[in-house]
């Protein structure tokens, strides 16, 4: 599922959580606001999350953790805040993390 470089604005539709056999889902480059929906961790198959340049914002829900197929996330220039949750440290085949380019606190778990 990839919707990048394109004009999309607005929130994440919490619907996209319904497509639990998604492997990639990538929204980047776009006018995306709001916060990361808890839904798109339903999506238990997925490899890559890349929501970067858009202007997401508050923190990283640690649902996240629910990902535990994930390889490759990127969420770098938005607006996300908090600490990177502890359960990215979990996440056993993550091999690429970007965060840079938000307002996020504390170390990389």
């Amino acid at each position: 599922f990839i919707l990048e470089q394109g004009d999309l604005a607005g929130k994440i539709p919490t619907e996209y959580g319904l497509f639990k056999k998604l492997l990639i889902f990538d929204m980047d480059y776009n006018e995306l606001t709001g916060s990361i929906p808890k839904e798109i961790f339903n999506m238990k198959l997925l490899q890559q999350l890349d929501l970067n340049d858009n202007k997401l914002n508050g923190p990283i829900p640690t649902n996240i953790g629910q990902l535990t197929t994930l390889t490759f996330l990127q969420l770098d220039h938005n607006e996300l805040n908090g600490n990177i949750p502890s359960e990215v440290g979990e996440l056993k085949d993550l091999r690429i993390a970007f965060f840079n380019d938000n307002d996020l606190t504390g170390e990389m778990p």
